[in-house]
């Protein structure tokens, strides 16, 4: 099977991830517990929030027609800064309202219960469109963000709230596991691949 073109996420894509994310996450149940169940105009604006700061630091990346994503953060010792995130969760928030930003605000507080401390690479999204499945659409995607996480020495997190994924990312080197305890939500894991450098 040939390998799938991928390349850095543009502004051009937006609408198409966005189309992506949403069809892909329509049953995940961290997304349902945050944005409730059949939520579409939610999700959307919710990968559209998540993609636009990575735009700029082009820790994002497609298959050349967006039918699967990969958004990753770069978190150094310097952390996020609020320029990265402010101005595209102000659009957000007005668009999902207090309700589902409060679950949200709930769910990164457990989420970051599990993670360490920087320096990491942390894969925020990663979705493949129901339509293309089956592929191997989302390894390639995940292979720049993994790439780089490997020249840095730095080991890659994610979470999922989904049993079935554990077996694909142990697949792909995230071997070490982590409970989180989200109240009244599904259960959920951080994963971790230790760096293939280190």
């Amino acid at each position: 099977m040939e390998r799938p073109h991928v390349r850095p996420a543009t502004i051009d894509d937006v609408d198409a991830v966005a189309a992506t994310v949403s069809a892909a996450f329509e049953s995940d149940p961290g997304w349902t517990y945050i944005l409730g169940r059949g939520n579409a105009r939610g999700r959307e604006a919710f990968a559209r929030a998540l993609l636009l700061p990575r735009l700029r630091k082009q820790t994002a990346w497609v298959t050349e027609d967006c039918t699967a994503v990969a958004m990753w953060d770069r978190r150094s010792i310097d952390g996020l800064t609020g320029e990265d995130h402010d101005a595209w969760w102000d659009g957000f928030n007005a668009e999902v309202g207090d309700y589902v930003c409060a679950r949200l605000e709930v769910y990164e507080g457990a989420i970051e219960s599990g993670f360490p401390g920087p320096p990491f690479w942390y894969l925020g999204v990663l979705a493949t469109h129901p339509d293309h499945q089956g592929r191997g659409l989302a390894s390639a995607v995940m292979r720049p963000g993994l790439a780089a996480a490997d020249e840095e020495g730095w080991d890659c997190w994610l979470e999922t709230s989904t049993p079935g994924n554990k077996a694909f990312y142990e697949g792909r080197g995230f071997t070490e596991s982590v409970p989180i305890d989200l109240p009244g939500g599904p259960p959920t894991w951080c994963l971790r691949r230790p760096s293939a450098t280190a």
